[in-house]
């Protein structure tokens, strides 16, 4: 194999995966996704805690 094919095949992908990146920043803008991403997190966080807070009530460890 020669050398520019091996670049050529390694830029190839990479134009590939930006592609896909692109038609997210077309379809979705990026503050939309950060929002999605964000309210995850947080639903997750809240669930933890609110298992965390009924463990110490049933333990008596709840300040």
């Amino acid at each position: 194999m020669k050398q520019e094919g091996f670049w050529y095949s390694v830029g190839d992908f990479f134009y590939t995966c930006f592609e896909g990146l692109e038609w997210v920043n077309e379809t979705l803008s990026p503050q939309w996704i950060l929002i999605l991403v964000g309210t995850g997190f947080f639903s997750y966080w809240i669930y933890l805690q609110g298992k965390y807070n009924k463990e110490a009530a049933k333990n008596g460890t709840l300040k």
